[in-house]
């Protein structure tokens, strides 16, 4: 029992600080936005992400919340870890497509109005960046911790955790 509790203790303060260190400079440093894409080299393939538009309405018409990656396909240690390591995972991805409304914002590209006022009201410096919103938009918050998000790589039985959390976080306030 207690070792569950030290790992969700070390997640929330190693991504509280993750949060609160961004630099204000960009991980990535490929400039993607000439580049063809093909469709095997999608953003983590395996997940149903949204555009944030499509994502928003989803996220209210189900009552789901959202995970919202800021992220580049290449050229990002951090989203190549993600997309490599955890989105590869099944146990991840079923985590994800059942339980959450899954977001991709494209950083190599141009953001949409809608995408920019998101990341400056979080503060992602146009960097890459992961956001647990409610259904309304809202950061997910632990109350001891804080706003749930993480700008650095997480291993996958981690992440896996995480999303655990975040969504019992998410139901007991919904319930409320």
């Amino acid at each position: 029992m207690k070792k569950p509790i030290n790992i969700l203790i070390i997640l929330s303060l190693m991504l509280i600080s993750a949060c609160a260190m961004s630099t204000g400079k960009p991980h990535h440093s490929v400039d993607m936005s000439g580049m063809d894409r093909h469709p095997d080299s999608q953003y983590a393939w395996k997940v149903n992400w949204n555009s944030l538009k499509e994502g928003i309405d989803k996220s209210r018409d189900e009552g789901k919340p959202m995970l919202v990656d800021f992220a580049v396909h290449e050229g990002c240690a951090r989203c190549e870890f993600l997309q490599k390591n955890v989105y590869s995972r099944d146990a991840v991805v079923d985590k994800i497509n059942k339980e959450f409304i899954p977001i991709f914002i494209d950083l190599a590209k141009a953001l949409t109005p809608q995408e920019r006022v998101l990341g400056q009201k979080h503060e992602f410096h146009d960097d890459c960046l992961l956001l647990f919103l409610d259904h309304n938009g809202e950061p997910i918050f632990d109350d001891k911790n804080g706003k749930m998000c993480f700008a650095d790589k997480i291993e996958p039985e981690a992440f896996l955790d995480y999303l655990e959390y975040v969504t019992s976080i998410y139901n007991i306030k919904k319930s409320k």
